[in-house]
């Protein structure tokens, strides 16, 4: 079920192990009951010698990573729907308002919902059927299934070419991004666009994200690792933004072409020394938490402690502690997580109604949310993991 990712997934170069997590259980597979078994798998990365992109050192399937009970849900986060109204914005700014876009990893919809308003038509594709069908229930276009060779022959039997294809958030999911990315320039219009948004390397190492690792996270781009599997693909990027989600992600906007425009070249070559140093960087961040977390249990003693957001990261930051966390529940705003367990140690997870009313001691695991989510808490002490360990309010 799974194997060692000895080669780069994207050039097929050698790798060389990088950060070294332990195992951990598939982090979105949550339990129906506290003591159902969830098998334990490396976690760990690796970095490619040749184009430098780093990967999972573990390779697992799809089908073990995206099941029908699959819990993430786009829609449930207002800053992750005010992200995908500034996407379809900056889609409809480059799109004439008759036009046709494919989206890959089109979720609960979130994105495709937002181009409507533009006017925009939008084909979304999803291989998590829960996600998809509340799409599909909103009125929107949505394929259920791996976007793969059989998928767009479907795809083009029934369309003409797209105006646009974009993905947010998607690339780094797909074991093989470069027959993901040719799949997807068979969709595209000569003419069209492609939009791809992915997790910044280089910021998740700024800020010490090591949570961010886990086994749905095949790949972590760097501007010139992306730009190289780009040209291997036939695309050539025109123009890169930087965003905050994620703790800081790339937009990347490119079109079928060989040649990097001069200011991505020049870009690419800004970020050398930066991306030299994040190994060490990321690293030096799990040292740091470990001892933090385990102070922060010894001072903690028997005082009740909830947590909040039943993430993948969660999942990530318990397992790499190597300590045990002795959290009454877990508060999540989906209510696809409602009534089940986190894969590890068997944490019921509850709805935010159901917390303590009096407040108390809360690890906000969905650091990356907190100005979202810490405002609704004003009687709790709320700590944050990253970018350290420390009392937030």
């Amino acid at each position: 079920m799974q194997c060692s990712c000895l080669s780069c997934r994207s050039c097929a170069g050698s790798t060389s192990q990088i950060l070294d997590l332990g195992t951990s259980p598939v982090a979105n597979r949550l339990l129906d009951a506290p003591h159902d078994s969830a098998p334990l798998f490396p976690l760990g990365l690796v970095q490619c010698q040749v184009c430098g992109l780093v990967q999972n050192s573990t390779n697992l399937p799809g089908s073990l990573l995206f099941d029908d009970k699959y819990p993430y849900f786009a829609s449930v986060s207002s800053a992750v729907r005010q992200h995908a109204s500034s996407l379809a914005n900056a889609l409809a700014q480059r799109l004439a308002s008759n036009t046709r876009t494919l989206e890959i990893g089109s979720n609960d919809g979130a994105v495709q919902v937002a181009l409507a308003q533009h006017g925009i038509k939008c084909l979304g594709v999803d291989p998590a059927s829960g996600p998809a069908q509340v799409a599909r229930s909103a009125g929107m276009q949505t394929c259920i299934g791996t976007f793969d060779s059989k998928m767009v022959d479907k795809i083009l039997t029934d369309n003409p070419t797209f105006d646009a294809v974009h993905m947010s958030n998607v690339l780094a999911h797909v074991g093989k991004p470069n027959l993901l990315l040719i799949e997807a320039a068979r969709c595209l219009s000569d003419d069209g666009i492609l939009m791809v948004e992915v997790q910044s390397w280089l910021a998740l190492a700024r800020c010490g994200g090591f949570d961010m690792v886990y086994h749905e996270h095949h790949s972590h781009f760097s501007l010139s690792s992306i730009a190289h599997l780009f040209n291997a693909c036939g695309f050539a990027i025109t123009e890169v933004e930087t965003h905050n989600m994620q703790g800081g992600s790339l937009r990347i906007w490119a079109r079928k072409g060989t040649a990097h425009a001069e200011d991505i070249l020049a870009a690419i070559a800004a970020e050398a020394a930066q991306l030299a140093r994040a190994p060490d960087q990321l690293n030096a961040a799990l040292i740091r938490f470990r001892r933090d977390s385990e102070r922060f249990l010894a001072e903690l003693g028997s005082t009740p402690l909830y947590g909040y957001g039943a993430a993948a990261k969660t999942v990530t930051l318990l397992a790499a502690s190597g300590q045990h966390w002795p959290l009454l529940a877990i508060a999540d705003a989906a209510a696809s997580k409602f009534g089940r367990y986190l894969p590890l140690n068997g944490i019921p997870i509850i709805a935010p109604t159901d917390l303590p009313p009096e407040g108390g001691e809360m690890l906000l695991f969905a650091w990356n949310l907190a100005g979202e989510i810490a405002p609704n808490y004003p009687n709790w002490r709320i700590h944050v993991p990253v970018p350290h360990l420390r009392v937030l309010q």
